[in-house]
């Protein structure tokens, strides 16, 4: 496989080899960071747990379901 060289920051280069595990290369570290990757549910889950305009969809939950009734023939 071919090779490049290239020039990076040293602040950049000392955050890449905190990543970088002991047998991995700069390259598996840089790929791993750029792979597109398929996005996950669990990525998102909890989000916007403490959002206002959820926060506020629940309350109006709660006030419909309390108001309902059953019908009566």
């Amino acid at each position: 496989m071919a090779t490049k060289t290239i020039s990076i920051r040293e602040d950049v280069y000392d955050i890449l080899s905190k990543l970088k595990r002991e047998n991995e290369s700069f390259s598996d570290v840089i790929w791993k960071l750029t792979k597109k990757r398929k996005p996950n549910l669990k990525d998102y889950f909890g989000g916007l747990k403490d959002s206002k305009a959820i926060i506020g969809i629940k309350e109006d939950c709660k006030k419909i379901r309390e108001s309902a009734r059953l019908r009566t023939i």
